[in-house]
């Protein structure tokens, strides 16, 4: 009935029908209900001996969040693989995965195909037992240590360093639990994150920024906070060919399928590209033919020259081309402004304390 840009109007206040109305009223009624689920659950394990969380034989490192949708675990987690690679580390890349987003032709989720395109010397492996993926891969790949993506809320598994990301355009998920906000847990959870990594800092303001700040510090004192922006590198054809970031000059039509829409689009008009028109898909949608001629049927319409959407779009879709339309994807990369070297201290420091130990 409502897609998530409809649900996010209606989360907001955008939307004021009677049909919004109603549907806020039926999320505020259930939000106590989702919020005693996360509370027992979290108690659970607050108080657990040793027969709920269960420890790797291998030093894992989580990457998460507090909200639904897109803050840039992705690029976060593909930083954290290629230092720990520097390192000289054999890492693996546990997620649980979403069946419903797999790629018909390699059974892998949109996030798999890119981190095998950015991490190709770093395996990826999804299941919903993650423990039982870090034994295999510690058993049969020999890896070393693991990045946990999207961790923060599968306590199942012990993790050494527990970073959690909060997006600066919208930090804490509209200040309410799902399903009436964002939030999958409360903001009092961060005391359980070792690191916490304001993302997007570009597209706020530096004031927004020193707020969100406080609101963490007012929950976990002594927690690290980095900072962090999304670099924009080139634009990539699906055969690798790339093009200057300043080198699309023709208009375009945009496209994503992707958790925070708002963030493509806004990259986009900071680059000065010549959007005329755009379209937003679900988060982890699986394009079909139909929509491929139908994305190529309203860019002919609405005058563009091309195709752009991001690299998780890209890499399902597997053509350089819509017909007579090139398609390029945005390919962006997480840069650290603050707090660069003391995130690295921390990460080199736990794969070397747990070796020191003898894992």
């Amino acid at each position: 009935m409502f897609d998530r840009q409809q649900l996010l109007k209606i989360i907001t206040g955008q939307r004021n029908d009677l049909a919004a109305r109603l549907v806020r009223g039926a999320m505020s009624a259930l939000t106590p209900v989702y919020r005693s689920v996360v509370a027992i659950r979290n108690r659970r394990f607050d108080q657990d001996q040793g027969q709920r969380i269960l420890k790797a034989e291998i030093p894992v490192i989580s990457v998460g969040n507090l909200t639904t949708g897109g803050t840039g675990k992705t690029p976060m987690v593909i930083f954290v693989a290629q230092f720990l690679r520097s390192l000289g580390k054999r890492v693996v890349i546990v997620s649980r995965g979403y069946q419903g987003s797999q790629h018909a032709n390699t059974g892998r989720n949109d996030e798999a195909l890119e981190m095998e395109i950015r991490l190709p010397d770093v395996p990826h492996m999804q299941d919903p037992d993650r423990i039982r993926m870090i034994q295999v891969a510690t058993e049969e790949l020999m890896s070393e240590v693991a990045v946990l993506d999207d961790g923060f809320q599968h306590r199942q598994a012990h993790r050494d360093l527990d970073i959690v990301l909060i997006d600066a355009t919208e930090p804490f998920g509209f200040g309410r639990l799902l399903p009436r906000g964002l939030l999958r847990e409360p903001i009092e959870s961060l005391t359980r994150a070792d690191v916490v990594v304001i993302t997007r800092c570009q597209l706020a303001d530096q004031t927004s920024i020193s707020n969100i700040e406080k609101r963490i510090r007012a929950v976990h004192t002594d927690v690290l906070i980095v900072k962090a922006e999304t670099v924009t590198r080139r634009w990539l054809q699906y055969d690798g060919s790339a093009t200057a970031i300043d080198g699309l000059k023709v208009p375009v039509f945009a496209f994503c399928g992707i958790g925070n829409p708002a963030g493509f689009v806004g990259t986009l008009d900071r680059l000065g590209v010549d959007v005329v028109s755009d379209r937003v898909f679900e988060d982890h949608h699986v394009y079909s033919r139909e929509d491929l001629e139908s994305l190529a049927a309203a860019a002919r319409e609405a005058g563009s020259k091309a195709l752009v959407c991001t690299h998780k779009d890209l890499v399902k879709i597997g053509v350089n081309r819509f017909q007579d339309l090139p398609v390029y994807a945005l390919l962006i990369d997480l840069q650290i402004v603050s707090g660069d070297q003391q995130l690295k201290d921390r990460i080199e420091s736990v794969v070397a304390s747990t070796q020191a130990g003898g894992r």
